[in-house]
């Protein structure tokens, strides 16, 4: 995006909000799917940043959800079965249910427990419809079975005709820093699925493994390396695998935290003991890096001045304490930030906020607005796809009707409600 359009957003929309270039994101997608097609496909974890679930349509062949309203977001946005990986530690019974009605012919459902698998017999049992699973392996967390578990599955497919085991899902964490990480997983993995195939005879069709590749945040990363350096060392990995199945990586941070710019307004500037504060409009509610301390490091930042102005960082100028209009002394976005002679009515560009912030923030705290959501491409320009939205009725007690003029709350306790069933 060039600077012209930035400093057209500016002028028309309300700070705070999250801008998304869909062009770069789209840019960067495919040139990854192109540098790692002939060793794996991608698939996109939307949870990383669900606004953007049809702009990596065409570019990803497989969405992941893991929680009722990722599902429901899918559903919505009209997207094909056979895209649908429906994953998740906890299945709630009348979404898991609904999504098997809906996407059994074509969608791949993620098996994490023994429990999830009851739940897959009650259900093929009922419909007599095949439907086509990944037995998850743990890497020694809460997530997925055992290898022995997943073995023992294996052993019994038969008692299961229509429970088709497709392959094995595998995830370990996010934010790796080393691709000999990734090299250790990949080969722990090769080996797991080659001997499945030795003593179980079962051949194992896919793997489903998110790399959990980093994304640098922070200037003087030195951890960070280019995107063809890591493509390349990625291919490599890939490559040495003797398994002869088809390989997913799925990924969420890395194909998308590029692509995204938060921007909030100065709106006050004092010193307090012997310190540069700048108060903004946003704050850590709606912006977070992965590895961020209390403001310790700083992210890449952009400063527009009233006069639409934008620059760089200022090694020689003053250092900023960047606070946030949060009530608490933890709402510091960033510590020493050297941005130059800061004034109120500037703006900053907290960059490469694609994936996350907008949702895993304390977004309720202190019930302020959920900022706006805007799109860009070259082609159409800026589109908003989430007005601001109020969140304070979210933090309200419910009311008795008619009393809504005298402020008495209903202290109605919800019954146990069942958890679904066919």
């Amino acid at each position: 995006m060039e600077t012209k359009d930035m400093e057209y957003a500016v002028q028309q929309f309300q700070t705070p909000f999250y801008l998304f270039d869909v062009d770069a994101l789209q840019k960067r997608v495919k040139k990854i799917g192109e540098q790692l097609k002939d060793q794996a496909s991608l698939c996109f974890a939307i949870k990383a940043n669900p606004f953007l679930l049809q702009a990596m349509e065409g570019c990803v062949d497989k969405f992941e959800i893991c929680s009722p309203g990722e599902y429901h977001i899918f559903e919505e946005r009209g997207i094909p079965g056979s895209e649908l990986i429906y994953s998740g530690v906890y299945k709630d019974i009348p979404t898991f249910y609904q999504a098997l009605d809906r996407y059994h012919q074509d969608g791949i459902f993620t098996v994490e427990s023994l429990r999830h698998l009851e739940l897959l017999r009650t259900w093929v049992r009922k419909r007599g419809c095949r439907v086509k699973v990944y037995l998850r392996l743990t890497s020694g967390n809460q997530f997925g079975m055992e290898e022995e578990v997943v073995r023992a599955v294996i052993r019994q497919r038969k008692e299961d005709p229509l429970i088709e085991i497709e392959g094995i899902h595998y995830f370990s964490g996010t934010q790796k820093r080393k691709l000999s990480q990734m090299e250790k997983e990949i080969g722990r993995l090769d080996e797991f699925c080659l001997d499945l195939e030795r003593t179980e005879g079962f051949l194992v069709r896919h793997l489903e493994y998110g790399p959990g590749t980093a994304v640098s945040y922070f200037v003087g990363d030195r951890q960070e390396k280019e995107l063809d350096e890591t493509l390349a060392g990625m291919k490599e990995i890939l490559g040495k695998m003797k398994f002869g199945g088809e390989v997913t990586l799925e990924m969420g941070r890395f194909l998308a935290a590029m692509c995204g710019s938060y921007l909030v307004t100065v709106c006050d500037v004092k010193q307090n003991a012997g310190k540069n504060y700048c108060i903004v409009d946003g704050g850590i509610h709606q912006m977070n890096y992965d590895g961020q301390l209390k403001g310790m490091y700083v992210p890449h930042i952009k400063r527009m001045s009233k006069e639409g102005k934008r620059s760089e960082f200022q090694e020689d100028g003053p250092r900023w304490e960047i606070c946030g209009a949060l009530c608490t002394v933890n709402d510091v976005m960033c510590s020493q930030a050297p941005l130059g002679e800061l004034e109120i009515g500037d703006v900053l560009i907290f960059e490469r906020v694609g994936a996350y912030s907008v949702t895993e923030g304390m977004q309720l705290f202190l019930s302020r607005d959920l900022p706006e959501v805007i799109f860009y491409t070259e082609a159409e320009g800026f589109c908003s796809v989430r007005n601001p939205q109020h969140t304070y009725q979210l933090n309200c007690p419910n009311q008795k009707e008619g009393d809504e003029k005298n402020g008495r709350i209903d202290y109605h306790v919800r019954g146990n409600e069942p958890g679904g069933g066919l």
